[in-house]
């Protein structure tokens, strides 16, 4: 796994490396309507990604984007253009954890303030800090929030000296909702 998140943030500053840095703003709505508004979904993004367009990602890079071990199914793809200034990075994954079948959704990217996303996190959903890791150069943070009745996770992954042009990594977790 360190491996794959290597090559995922080689990939990363990349892509990012011409193009200009932006407000957290875009990076937080694409995550807000594709991970977190109505959770993550495996078929509803896999779906919005053909319509858009957006550019499949080699397997090392999309393992990268995992926010859990060994999933059943992954996919990923770099999303740009149709109002996304910056480059982003999405994955979903589909797992089965503790036996509870649950979907993740991932978005990361760089040059963006992580201050200004994590804030907008608290601001737009009330997230609740569970847990917290730092390492010299990198936190993990763990939340909790709940979106229309739903429990999600989210981790985010920012820089220990965030300087406003930061790559962040932001991942939803939840369980499978099954439609009746």
């Amino acid at each position: 796994m360190v491996r794959s998140r290597t090559i995922l943030q080689a990939a990363i500053l990349c892509v990012a490396s011409t193009a200009e840095a932006e407000d957290s703003n875009t990076s937080f709505d694409f995550f807000r309507r594709h991970c977190l508004s109505s959770g993550p979904d495996f078929d509803r993004t896999v779906r919005a990604a053909q319509a858009h367009g957006w550019t499949p990602l080699g397997d090392e890079v999309v393992i990268g984007l995992a926010p859990v071990d060994d999933p059943e199914s992954i996919e990923g793809w770099v999303a740009q253009g149709n109002g996304i200034g910056q480059p982003l990075f999405v994955g979903v994954a589909k797992n089965n954890l503790g036996g509870k079948s649950v979907q993740a959704c991932t978005v990361a990217t760089s040059g963006v303030d992580s201050r200004g996303f994590e804030r907008q996190l608290f601001d737009v959903f009330d997230a609740e800090a569970i847990d917290e890791n730092r390492s010299p150069t990198h936190v993990h943070k763990l939340y909790s929030v709940i979106v229309k009745g739903r429990n999600e996770l989210v981790t985010l992954t920012v820089p220990a000296a965030p300087d406003g042009r930061d790559q962040l990594m932001a991942s939803s977790i939840a369980e499978t909702q099954w439609e009746n």
